[in-house]
């Protein structure tokens, strides 16, 4: 069960830095914003990867290159749709479970139980009632697709390198494949992602050790399961809302949402 621990924490610390994003994408800049913390992320565990590098091959170079790019275009996809309507979005990108399981089904040939079906259909049953607004978002829906892809990928390269090294590169080659098309673009500049890193140093921190006790759970679990414990964030994310922020308008349809994901919970947790 020390999947599932590590899991949890990382939703803990995901529904904290989501609580950010909002603001800081407004100010900075989606692209700008997505490509420091991708910098920040890798950096931060760089010092690690290191410690830890071995031959690796080149299966793995391709898995976790496809994971790393696909991680990053989800995260860039959320932060363009947040700009125009932040809760459909947000609401929209968080169906991933249904695609990562379909995906494990298919090709990572993991059985999926009944019940576990009907848990990962209340967490996004949960998730949407939680948050949707309403307004229907292609940019959440593309970045729920693109981002169980990127689960595929971590999941077929862990096996050989482990979290430390694969959380590294992946988040490296995404940092570097943004950055080449942000200043191709001219939609960034490295003055712009330097100036952010020390800004967003506290989210970076957060947002590293998620990344971190995600990719160790996923290394232990299978990612139909994974997949939907990791939007207990969302459950988190509504209780902050209520009690430190105040946010208690509509808080009782709120409340039924995050009643439906923590029973969808269970079920993933115990299929």
């Amino acid at each position: 069960m020390t999947w599932v621990w590590l899991t949890l924490t990382s939703a803990v610390l995901n529904a904290v830095w989501s609580s950010q994003i909002k603001g800081r994408v407004q100010k900075e800049g989606a692209l700008t914003f997505t490509v420091s913390m991708r910098w920040g992320v890798a950096l931060a565990l760089m010092p690690f990867a290191l410690f830890s590098l071995k031959t690796l091959s080149l299966k793995w170079w391709i898995f976790t290159t496809m994971s790393g790019t696909m991680e990053c275009a989800s995260l860039w996809a959320l932060t363009r749709g947040a700009r125009r309507d932040y809760y459909s979005t947000y609401a929209l990108s968080n169906v991933t479970p249904f695609f990562s399981a379909f995906w494990a089904l298919l090709f990572l040939r993991e059985t999926i139980s009944p019940s576990l079906w009907l848990g990962v259909f209340l967490v996004v049953a949960g998730a949407i009632w939680l948050y949707y607004r309403g307004h229907w978002s292609w940019w959440g829906l593309g970045a729920a697709l693109i981002g169980s892809l990127s689960g595929v990928f971590s999941k077929l390269a862990l096996p050989e390198s482990g979290f430390l090294l694969h959380s590294c590169f992946a988040f490296l080659i995404g940092a570097v494949l943004l950055t080449l098309g942000g200043l191709k673009g001219r939609t960034t500049s490295v003055k712009a992602v330097v100036r952010n890193l020390g800004v967003n140093w506290l989210l970076i921190l957060f947002s590293a050790v998620s990344t971190v006790v995600f990719y160790a759970a996923l290394q232990m679990a299978p990612l139909s399961q994974v997949s939907p414990l990791v939007r207990f964030n969302l459950v988190v994310g509504f209780v902050l809302s209520y009690f430190l922020l105040g946010e208690k308008q509509g808080w009782k349809s709120r409340g039924f949402g995050a009643f439906l994901i923590l029973g969808g919970l269970v079920l993933v947790v115990w299929k």
